[in-house]
């Protein structure tokens, strides 16, 4: 008898196959910002009309998410 090929032999051999990541993923150092600064810059926004009430009091609500 003549050997059958079939779409699922493809699948178990293929070339093109995702390969284990064998190198340790790269942590970078996370940028300090310091808060005093940054929630001055945001009353600022706010006072110079880029940001309205509406979306500083969107910014609390996420920022309390992460607490």
């Amino acid at each position: 008898m003549s050997h059958l090929n079939t779409l699922s032999a493809g699948y178990k051999s293929h070339p093109t196959a995702i390969k284990k990541q064998t190198k340790a993923p790269i942590v970078q150092n996370p940028t300090k910002i310091d808060p005093v600064a940054f929630s001055n810059k945001i009353k600022a926004w706010h006072t110079d009309g880029n940001l309205s009430t509406k979306d500083v009091n969107y910014i609390i609500s996420q920022l309390q998410t992460i607490v």
